[in-house]
């Protein structure tokens, strides 16, 4: 059953690339690895949280083993958080001359098909996307067409989307104070 109008911005989704936002969060040298449940409920304030959407992908196997083992274990916690939905894409690599490369794959799609599902499902009625990924624009456009409201959380530091600041209902400036540092990593 659909909510009733006054009751409109009660429920709010939140909708993270985690890879951004660590580059984000790096970028301004604040704490990278982050509690996303915590995280979620400070982007909503006293808003209701129905959803925290996290995505990224398996670390690198080019990466030092010590990087991957502190990855993993990271990854691990943030599945084991309450309302938390875990999603994981892949990497696939490319060679570049002598280089491999590697490219994120299923990350952005995911996202996508969860924000648009969701406000299909009347789950939510604000999103909050945690990503300066320009190409979530037209997403965001199917999202408020639908009724709900977008809101793009951008960095002090770092890469700003216009496409997104256009896109979204508010576009809101990411404070420290609302970066919960995971403890014991």
């Amino acid at each position: 059953m659909p909510t009733s109008p006054g009751a409109r911005r009660s429920r709010v989704a939140v909708f993270i690339d985690g890879s951004n936002l660590h580059h984000r969060l790096a970028d301004c040298r604040w704490p990278t690895y982050v509690d996303v449940a915590a995280f979620a409920h400070r982007l909503a304030g006293s808003t209701a949280v129905t959803g925290i959407f996290y995505y990224n992908v398996p670390p690198p196997r080019a990466n030092r083993p010590g990087q991957i083992a502190a990855q993993r274990r990271y990854y691990a916690r943030i599945q084991a958080m309450d309302q938390v939905l875990f999603r994981l894409g892949y990497l696939q690599e490319r060679r570049v001359g002598d280089r491999s490369m590697f490219e994120e794959k299923g990350v952005d799609v995911q996202l996508a098909v969860d924000m648009l599902s969701g406000a299909h499902r009347d789950e939510y009625d604000t999103a909050v996307l945690v990503s300066s990924d320009g190409d979530f624009g037209p997403l965001v456009v199917a999202v408020r067409a639908l009724a709900k409201r977008v809101e793009y959380l951008y960095f002090p530091v770092g890469v700003r989307s216009r496409a997104l600041q256009q896109a979204c209902d508010v576009a809101r400036r990411c404070r420290l104070s609302w970066v919960i540092q995971l403890a014991g990593r």
